[in-house]
Protein backbone atom coordinates (compact mmCIF):
# COMPACT_ATOMS: atom_id res chain seq x y z
CA UNK A 1 0.00 0.00 0.00
CA UNK A 2 3.00 2.52 0.69
CA UNK A 3 4.43 2.12 -2.44
CA UNK A 4 1.09 2.18 -4.20
CA UNK A 5 0.31 5.43 -2.78
CA UNK A 6 3.18 6.82 -2.49
CA UNK A 7 3.31 10.66 -4.07
CA UNK A 8 6.58 9.90 -5.22
CA UNK A 9 6.45 7.49 -8.12
CA UNK A 10 3.54 5.51 -6.74
CA UNK A 11 1.31 4.37 -9.61
CA UNK A 12 -1.87 5.32 -8.16
CA UNK A 13 0.08 9.03 -8.05
CA UNK A 14 1.32 8.75 -11.69
CA UNK A 15 -2.34 7.87 -13.01
CA UNK A 16 -3.60 10.65 -11.27
CA UNK A 17 -0.85 13.18 -12.46
CA UNK A 18 -1.81 11.53 -16.01
CA UNK A 19 -5.41 13.21 -15.69
CA UNK A 20 -3.84 16.51 -14.66
CA UNK A 21 -4.07 16.46 -10.95
CA UNK A 22 -1.66 16.71 -8.35
CA UNK A 23 -0.18 13.56 -6.10
CA UNK A 24 -2.36 13.12 -3.30
CA UNK A 25 -0.43 12.17 0.01
CA UNK A 26 -3.05 9.55 0.62
CA UNK A 27 -0.98 7.92 3.96
CA UNK A 28 -0.56 11.14 5.86
CA UNK A 29 -4.18 12.64 4.70
CA UNK A 30 -6.55 12.25 7.50
CA UNK A 31 -9.47 12.35 4.89
CA UNK A 32 -8.37 9.32 3.50
CA UNK A 33 -7.30 7.26 5.92
CA UNK A 34 -10.17 5.13 6.98
CA UNK A 35 -10.34 4.42 2.99
CA UNK A 36 -7.02 3.54 2.91
CA UNK A 37 -7.50 1.31 6.02
CA UNK A 38 -10.87 -0.56 4.58
CA UNK A 39 -9.12 -1.03 1.48
CA UNK A 40 -6.16 -2.38 2.56
CA UNK A 41 -7.87 -4.85 4.75
CA UNK A 42 -10.12 -5.65 1.84
CA UNK A 43 -7.45 -6.46 -0.31
CA UNK A 44 -5.82 -8.46 2.54
CA UNK A 45 -8.90 -10.85 2.90
CA UNK A 46 -10.12 -10.98 -0.81
CA UNK A 47 -7.72 -13.90 -1.63
CA UNK A 48 -8.80 -16.17 0.85
CA UNK A 49 -12.25 -15.48 0.76
CA UNK A 50 -12.36 -15.74 -2.89
CA UNK A 51 -10.73 -19.75 -2.23
CA UNK A 52 -13.32 -20.44 0.22
CA UNK A 53 -15.97 -19.27 -2.06
CA UNK A 54 -14.71 -21.12 -5.37
CA UNK A 55 -14.52 -24.09 -3.29
CA UNK A 56 -17.85 -23.84 -2.42
CA UNK A 57 -19.26 -22.89 -5.76
CA UNK A 58 -17.41 -26.00 -6.86
CA UNK A 59 -19.35 -28.50 -4.31
CA UNK A 60 -22.59 -27.13 -5.88
CA UNK A 61 -24.11 -30.20 -7.95
CA UNK A 62 -24.35 -29.52 -11.62
CA UNK A 63 -27.34 -31.24 -12.17
CA UNK A 64 -28.88 -28.34 -10.10
CA UNK A 65 -28.10 -25.61 -12.91
CA UNK A 66 -28.93 -28.14 -15.65
CA UNK A 67 -32.00 -28.25 -13.86
CA UNK A 68 -32.39 -24.59 -13.74
CA UNK A 69 -31.79 -24.10 -17.49
CA UNK A 70 -34.45 -26.87 -18.42
CA UNK A 71 -36.75 -24.92 -16.44
CA UNK A 72 -35.82 -21.55 -18.43
CA UNK A 73 -33.81 -19.99 -15.76
CA UNK A 74 -31.04 -17.42 -16.99
CA UNK A 75 -27.69 -16.94 -15.44
CA UNK A 76 -29.03 -14.39 -13.19
CA UNK A 77 -31.71 -16.91 -11.81
CA UNK A 78 -28.95 -19.16 -11.37
CA UNK A 79 -27.27 -17.44 -9.80
CA UNK A 80 -30.35 -16.33 -7.44
CA UNK A 81 -31.33 -19.95 -6.84
CA UNK A 82 -28.97 -22.07 -7.36
CA UNK A 83 -25.50 -20.26 -6.54
CA UNK A 84 -26.28 -18.35 -3.37
CA UNK A 85 -28.26 -21.46 -2.01
CA UNK A 86 -25.43 -23.47 -2.21
CA UNK A 87 -22.96 -20.95 -0.91
CA UNK A 88 -24.99 -19.43 1.74
CA UNK A 89 -24.07 -21.99 4.74
CA UNK A 90 -20.16 -21.17 3.79
CA UNK A 91 -21.00 -17.59 3.89
CA UNK A 92 -22.78 -17.98 7.26
CA UNK A 93 -19.74 -19.58 8.51
CA UNK A 94 -17.34 -16.79 7.14
CA UNK A 95 -19.54 -14.32 8.86
CA UNK A 96 -19.37 -15.96 12.63
CA UNK A 97 -15.57 -16.07 12.16
CA UNK A 98 -15.25 -12.35 10.77
CA UNK A 99 -17.03 -11.26 14.04
CA UNK A 100 -15.09 -12.85 16.38
CA UNK A 101 -12.14 -10.43 14.63
CA UNK A 102 -14.61 -7.34 15.66
CA UNK A 103 -12.58 -6.21 18.43
CA UNK A 104 -8.91 -6.56 16.76
CA UNK A 105 -8.55 -3.47 14.75
CA UNK A 106 -5.49 -4.96 12.67
CA UNK A 107 -2.63 -3.35 14.64
CA UNK A 108 -0.39 -4.13 11.58
CA UNK A 109 -2.51 -2.26 9.56
CA UNK A 110 -2.33 0.66 11.89
CA UNK A 111 1.03 0.57 12.35
CA UNK A 112 2.51 0.25 8.75
CA UNK A 113 -0.25 2.62 7.17
CA UNK A 114 0.00 4.65 10.30
CA UNK A 115 1.57 8.41 9.55
CA UNK A 116 2.35 11.38 12.11
CA UNK A 117 -0.68 13.54 10.42
CA UNK A 118 -2.96 10.17 11.49
CA UNK A 119 -1.66 8.94 14.64
CA UNK A 120 -4.56 10.58 16.57
CA UNK A 121 -7.14 8.63 14.22
CA UNK A 122 -5.20 5.40 14.31
CA UNK A 123 -5.07 4.91 18.01
CA UNK A 124 -7.42 1.96 18.98
CA UNK A 125 -7.24 -1.40 21.61
CA UNK A 126 -4.86 -2.84 19.91
CA UNK A 127 -2.34 -0.04 19.20
CA UNK A 128 -2.97 0.68 22.90
CA UNK A 129 -2.36 -2.69 24.07
CA UNK A 130 1.17 -2.53 22.30
CA UNK A 131 2.34 0.20 23.67
CA UNK A 132 1.58 -0.07 27.23
CA UNK A 133 3.06 -3.60 27.21
CA UNK A 134 6.40 -2.70 24.69
CA UNK A 135 7.00 0.76 24.91
CA UNK A 136 5.81 1.36 28.39
CA UNK A 137 6.41 -1.86 30.01
CA UNK A 138 3.26 -2.26 32.16
CA UNK A 139 3.11 -6.08 31.24
CA UNK A 140 0.61 -7.42 32.98
CA UNK A 141 -2.51 -3.97 31.78
CA UNK A 142 -1.33 -5.29 28.24
CA UNK A 143 -2.41 -8.76 28.89
CA UNK A 144 -5.46 -8.14 30.64
CA UNK A 145 -6.28 -5.46 27.82
CA UNK A 146 -5.64 -8.62 25.57
CA UNK A 147 -8.01 -10.94 27.42
CA UNK A 148 -10.73 -8.33 27.70
CA UNK A 149 -10.59 -8.21 23.44
CA UNK A 150 -10.51 -12.29 23.62
CA UNK A 151 -13.49 -12.54 26.11
CA UNK A 152 -15.60 -9.84 24.14
CA UNK A 153 -14.79 -11.61 20.94
CA UNK A 154 -15.66 -14.90 22.15
CA UNK A 155 -18.76 -13.65 23.67
CA UNK A 156 -19.40 -12.25 20.00
CA UNK A 157 -18.82 -15.26 18.34
CA UNK A 158 -20.86 -17.30 20.77
CA UNK A 159 -24.04 -15.00 20.69
CA UNK A 160 -23.46 -14.94 16.76
CA UNK A 161 -23.19 -18.52 16.45
CA UNK A 162 -26.37 -18.89 18.58
CA UNK A 163 -28.47 -16.59 16.19
CA UNK A 164 -26.94 -18.39 13.05
CA UNK A 165 -28.19 -21.78 14.14
CA UNK A 166 -31.96 -20.44 15.32
CA UNK A 167 -32.28 -18.74 12.27
CA UNK A 168 -30.58 -21.20 9.76
CA UNK A 169 -29.79 -24.23 11.64
CA UNK A 170 -25.80 -23.66 10.49
CA UNK A 171 -23.11 -23.25 13.53
CA UNK A 172 -19.71 -23.56 13.94
CA UNK A 173 -20.35 -26.42 16.73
Amino acid sequence: MQRLLTPYGGPVNDLLGSFGTDPIQFLNNPTWFYQMIVGSDIWKNIGWNSIIFMAAIAGIDQQQYEAAKIDGAGRFQQMWHVTLPGIRNVAIILFILAVGNLMSAGYEQLLLLNGPATAGMGSVLDVHAINSGIREGRLSYAAAVGLFQSVIGLILVLTVNRIARKVSDVSLF
